[in-house]
């Protein structure tokens, strides 16, 4: 999988994030408020217009004590970024895991999507490692059958389909947090500074780069869940800066990668591919229609399938 190294930090509306050295990610400052009015005016809009689904949140609030009162319990999202070049089972579960986490400290996970990342980060990079890089569109249309049938997990869309610099971690979950702020359900879903409690997902490697484990913003109810795969070297849970550690996944599905997918659909190795991604997925980029290779010809060229 493409990771991303830093090879620089900036504070981004408080929060710190990764800037790769050979592109530019937009931070929160480049993110002009909407004009009202205006054709960048995003704000009477709901946020499945904004990129991220609610339809599964909304259930799972509905399913909790109170539907939309949290009662009791705290309750949170949670979001993890990455090329997903294409998406598999192994992103997925870290959202799992995470959730189950979080969970066993007493806050309960109601929603969670797995975010593509924007064009303007995958490409160069895959260019620099001579990799395939697939497209945003086809990136996300992968990963919407991947987790369709997925009660918690779904794709948002605001980072892939963003119009400008590649949005970096940092942002994506603050306009997710601004999103989900707007929506009737918000107050169940605040935590306990009175915000939408949000929670990043990632990996170990990931987290040390970009200094996770000093936190996000906790202030603002942002926090961090690390998962670590099996073996990893891992520190400590930090609860006073929001940042918690996961079990490791298990089984198969902690020993997957893009790469090894990419190299099952070289292989058209059917089974294989659903058991990576799901059976509709593998469909889709195996035996795609005729409409769905038009669409997406340089994709699948680029897979030689």
């Amino acid at each position: 999988d493409v990771g991303r190294p830093p090879a620089a930090i900036y504070m981004g509306s408080g929060m710190i994030a990764c800037v790769q050295g050979a592109a530019t990610a937009a931070t929160a400052e480049d993110v002009a408020p909407a004009v009202p009015g205006s054709d960048d005016d995003e704000e009477e809009e709901e946020p499945e217009a904004k990129g991220w689904p609610l339809d599964k949140m909304r259930a799972a609030l509905a399913a909790s004590a109170g539907g939309g009162s949290k009662g009791a319990r705290q309750c949170a999202v949670v979001v993890t970024t990455g090329a997903m070049n294409p998406v598999h089972r192994g992103h997925v579960q870290l959202l799992h895991q995470a959730a189950q986490e979080l969970e066993r400290r007493k806050i309960f996970v109601v929603g969670a999507w797995v975010s593509p990342s924007h064009d303007g980060y995958v490409q160069p990079k895959c260019r620099s490692l001579n990799t395939v890089g697939l497209s945003a569109d086809f990136r996300l249309e992968v990963a919407r059958r991947s987790v369709s049938d997925d009660s918690l997990v779904d794709v948002g869309s605001w980072e892939a389909t963003y119009r400008g610099r590649w949005p970096d971690f940092p942002l994506v979950v603050e306009r997710l947090q601004h999103a989900l702020g707007e929506i009737p359900e918000a107050d169940a879903l605040r935590g306990p500074n009175g915000n939408v409690q949000v929670f990043y997902a990632c990996g170990t490697d990931h987290a040390a780069k970009c200094h996770l484990y000093f936190g996000m913003r906790p202030q603002n109810d942002i926090g961090v869940v690390v998962v670590p795969r099996t073996g990893d070297s891992v520190r400590k849970a930090n609860p006073v800066k929001n940042v918690f550690v996961a079990q490791p996944a298990e089984g198969e599905v902690a020993a997957l990668s893009s790469t090894l997918v990419r190299t099952k659909l070289q292989e058209r190795d059917f089974d294989a591919v659903s058991r990576a991604l799901s059976e509709d997925a593998a469909r889709f980029l195996l035996h795609p229609t005729d409409e769905e290779r038009a669409r997406f010809r340089e994709d699948f060229a680029k897979l030689r399938v």
